[in-house]
């Protein structure tokens, strides 16, 4: 950081620090820049076209001041192509700034204001671009990213009503001595003295009857790993393949089913490969995990940390289980690593060795684990599975002999399906079972519907609530929170071709309304004209389509 103090005559001037990257704030108390004498206001004030018109640069980004008439004329709006970001001293101490010039330096991290708003750090900011520039780049030292301005933003973010962990802390309670406890955390990573705690095993239920472990972690481990997560990510980010959209910024479910759906509408497709990794989260390797992350991070106290993140151990029942592989779902870090993991083990090994030996189009979209594969040929699709069990045998993993399966799958089999009479196969992506479809004009299109099982649990929860919910809350809150849910659900599951599974969530949430609102007591409240009357001055968010995946050819 370059500083200018200019020698100036002017009681009221303030020293300057000229910031890269940004031109915000003024340093007179005026309001604008117009020390006497002063070169190097002097010098950020010239116009680059030579006519000597001053630029005002006000003190926050939505003010407009006027300057000082420059020959007869007076400058109303501010320029912003300067390079350089002027903030007043008061400005910086005030933002957490050392009294001296060095400190400074070496121990700025956040300015105060941003662009947006919002504050961002410029060290990491600067690590995301060196990341991007250079995707070999190994980063050797980062564990000095992890300051308490850090932290307490990660706490920030942090869900407030979230579940304690085995320490029964809440967010809450953490934050009520937040600056204590944040300085007490980061002089613990500075000394190396921090160890996390076992996380809380907790099962929920899935779909087909059986339950799904999760791990709940301390409130201070979830702050640790959130800090990780903002160092580590901008490093692996540009590496990751476009195929890859699972807890990615940017990315999202609706971006997977997206693409998918022009890859078999548009694309050579006959036959889907849909494969399961049996119990991903839970036999992911730490030996390879650890060997992929060194791939671009070089810093041992950083790869020291994480790896006790993954060897903390989960608590059950009251015992505490030591792990030797796997990331328990839950954590902040947990979908992170997965997708490095998944990125070395599955995406490049697709892209740049499985492509190059087919004959034929072959194409994958990834959320997280959930993963299928498009070929052009049937015997390729085949080939693939069996090289597909080997590769991610090496990697301590094993493909679900139930759930992966090769599916029939695209233009040609839905042709054979008007000439045989036999249906196309089907399969689950996300949530939606997709098919082949007819439009209107008679061609064919890729249909897709809310998965069955999945759309039984959501009934099944939605019937809970109600029953819980009858007598508990007043119907008014009953009713913004029925709207609420409803309206996530049509979020989610309001996507083309979905319009008739929404339509029956919706009636079936009205049924439900009915019902548990004339069980509140013995004596029945509603009859359906009564009902409907309740529905017309108080309506219920009717079903809609979020998401449209339909467009025209792609050109190439």
């Amino acid at each position: 950081m370059n500083v200018l103090s200019p020698e100036t005559n002017n009681p009221e001037a303030e020293t300057f620090h000229i910031v890269e990257g940004r031109t915000e704030l003024t340093a007179s108390k005026r309001g604008y820049i117009s020390p006497a004498g002063s070169e190097a206001v002097a010098w950020h004030q010239k116009d680059s076209s030579g006519t000597r018109e001053t630029h005002c640069v006000p003190y926050a980004m939505e003010a407009v001041c006027k300057n000082k008439p420059v020959n007869g004329k007076e400058l109303q709006k501010a320029q912003w192509e300067s390079d350089l970001f002027i903030v007043p001293m008061k400005a910086w101490k005030h933002a957490g700034g050392k009294g001296q010039t060095e400190k400074r330096r070496s121990e700025r991290d956040t300015f105060p204001v941003h662009r947006d708003g919002i504050g961002k750090s410029t060290k990491l900011s600067l690590l995301n671009q060196r990341a991007a520039r250079n995707k070999k780049e190994k980063f050797t030292s980062l564990m000095h990213l992890i300051t308490e301005k850090l932290l307490a933003e990660c706490y920030g973010e942090l869900r407030k009503t979230s579940s304690p962990g085995i320490d029964g802390k809440t967010v809450k309670e953490y934050g009520k001595e937040l600056e204590k406890n944040i300085k007490d955390l980061a002089e613990r990573l500075k000394k190396k003295s921090y160890q996390p705690q076992p996380v809380k095993r907790v099962y929920i239920p899935k779909g087909n009857g059986k339950v799904r472990p999760l791990g709940i972690p301390a409130v201070e481990d979830k702050i640790v790993q959130m800090s990780i997560k903002k160092i580590i990510e901008p490093i692996f980010e540009p590496i990751f393949l476009p195929v890859s959209y699972g807890f990615r910024p940017g990315k999202g479910c609706h971006a997977a089913l997206k693409s998918l759906n022009e890859i078999l509408t548009w694309k050579e497709v006959n036959c889907v490969v849909d494969m399961d990794i049996a119990k991903f989260f839970d036999t992911v390797n730490h030996k390879w995990l650890m060997k992929f992350l060194k791939e671009r991070i070089a810093d041992p106290n950083m790869l020291n940390l994480i790896g006790r993140f993954l060897r903390t151990g989960v608590m059950e029942d009251g015992k505490v289980i030591r792990i030797e592989k796997g990331t328990p779902q839950g954590g902040v870090l947990s979908p992170l690593l997965a997708n490095i993991y998944l990125h070395y083990v599955l995406d490049i090994w697709f892209s740049k060795i499985v492509k190059k030996h087919i004959n034929g189009y072959a194409e994958m979209v990834r959320y997280a684990d959930d993963v299928v594969e498009c070929f052009e040929s049937e015997e390729e699709a085949e080939r693939f599975v069996k090289s597909l069990t080997k590769r991610v045998e090496k990697f301590g993993l094993k493909l679900s002999k139930e759930k992966t399966k090769i599916v029939k799958f695209g233009r040609q089999a839905w042709k054979n399906r008007q000439v045989t009479g036999k249906k196309a196969g089907t399969f689950n992506f996300l949530g939606f079972t997709h098919y082949c479809g007819t439009s209107r004009k008679g061609n064919y299109k890729v249909g897709r519907k809310t998965e069955g099982k999945r759309f039984n649990v959501k009934m099944k929860e939605l019937n809970e609530w109600l029953k819980r919910a009858r007598n508990m809350a007043t119907r008014a809150e009953i009713w913004r929170t029925l709207s609420a849910k409803l309206r996530g659900h049509y979020q989610y599951y309001g996507v083309s071709e979905n319009g008739n599974q929404i339509n029956k969530y919706y009636k079936n949430a009205v049924k439900l309304a009915y019902k548990w609102l004339n069980r509140r007591s013995q004596k029945r409240s509603y009859n359906w004209s009564r009902f409907n009357r309740l529905l017309e001055y108080n309506p219920l968010p009717q079903p809609r389509i979020c998401h449209k995946f339909y467009q025209l050819k792609p050109s190439s």
